[in-house]
């Protein structure tokens, strides 16, 4: 490719190369840029290794769009761009734009949709392998249906063969989550995969109580602005991951489960202090965090969820992630000759 073509990937080139990822180097390339961006601190100089501003939003009557720009010095810089339309369509556009490190040429414009998925679940994974319980899981419980509920349960998974149940709760059963439903239990024939409904803690479902009683791990990935289910129903010793708020408006959990949770982990707490609405309606300080990468590096004395009964880790997404995952795509696409190259671009 010459200095001024410029490679589009598409979703379906994207999910080719995502489909035969090797998963371990997936999480060590998330391993890395999570290190760094606590080793570095959240609010770098522009000289820094790691450069990763908090996401701009753009809203309109119809949507909401994010702009998460990021730079990690080795790997480039890259901006995504999400439009998530409002009242429920799945019709939003994400990509990611990829920027040569030295001279800001774009090199490439990425679907996004499955790597925003594929670089939260790897997130969530490492802070599951790396805040191992006395036992190991048996139960997963998921709350949500889309994209971000698959990637999730495929991973996790993956990771924790001892899982043999995966109990996928949502608002109403539709196709959609029978879709879900159905591709897992094809992808994971040894697990199984049951739905549940319910609209939340004020109108939990018939059997809530038991499944989040009974659950293990608990992944929430939805856009609610109301606490999904009650406190009062997680046993002690529970992993909870809360991937789907984003905005200070959005929640997922009560407070009260955030104070169950002692000292809480973050991917950043720059990012979460300012966007996570479960985490700033608590009122939580950045001495009550305690960043993934911080875990990974090893040198923290800090233990996760210490002076809690509950385990809890807090993901709003950070842009160096989408570098990460980005140029390991793009990589990875360039070798296999898929995309396509706007030759003399500019």
């Amino acid at each position: 490719m010459g200095l001024h073509d410029l490679t589009i990937l598409t979703a379906r080139d994207v999910e080719s190369v995502v489909n035969d990822a090797d998963l371990a180097v997936v999480l060590e390339s998330q391993a890395k840029v999570f290190v760094a961006y606590s080793s570095q601190g959240s609010s770098p100089s522009n000289a820094s290794a790691i450069q990763a501003p908090l996401r701009l939003s753009i809203n309109t009557a119809q949507a909401t769009t994010l702009y998460m720009p990021a730079r990690v010095d080795g790997l480039g810089t890259a901006c995504k761009i999400v439009t998530l339309p409002k009242g429920g369509s799945v019709d939003g556009l994400p990509t990611t734009t990829i920027v040569q490190d030295d001279d800001g040429v774009v090199r490439a414009v990425i679907n996004a949709r499955s790597l925003t998925a594929l670089r939260n679940a790897s997130g969530s994974a490492l802070f599951l392998e790396n805040t191992q319980t006395a036992t190991k899981p048996k139960n997963l419980v998921i709350f949500g249906s889309g994209t971000q509920a698959d990637f999730h349960a495929r991973i996790i998974l993956r990771r924790f063969p001892s899982i043999s149940s995966c109990r996928i709760v949502v608002r109403r059963i539709t196709d959609r989550s029978q879709s879900l439903q159905e591709s897992l239990h094809k992808l994971l024939p040894q697990v199984d995969f049951s739905l549940h409904e319910s609209k939340g803690a004020t109108e939990p479902g018939q059997d809530l109580s038991t499944v989040v009683a009974e659950a293990d791990i608990i992944v929430t990935v939805t856009p609610s602005t109301e606490a999904l289910f009650s406190t009062s129903l997680v046993s002690p010793g529970t992993r909870l991951v809360l991937v789907g708020s984003y905005k200070p408006e959005m929640r997922e959990v009560e407070d009260a489960l955030i104070r169950r949770a002692g000292i809480v982990v973050v991917d950043s707490k720059t990012a979460c202090g300012h966007e996570a609405g479960e985490l700033i309606s608590t009122g939580i300080k950045p001495y009550g965090m305690l960043e993934l990468g911080e875990i990974l590096s090893g040198q923290t004395q800090t233990t996760p969820g210490a002076g809690g009964d509950v385990i809890l880790f807090k993901s709003v997404g950070l842009g160096i992630q989408d570098v990460a995952i980005s140029q390991l795509v793009y990589n990875e696409a360039a070798k296999r000759g898929l995309g396509t190259v706007v030759y003399n671009y500019d």
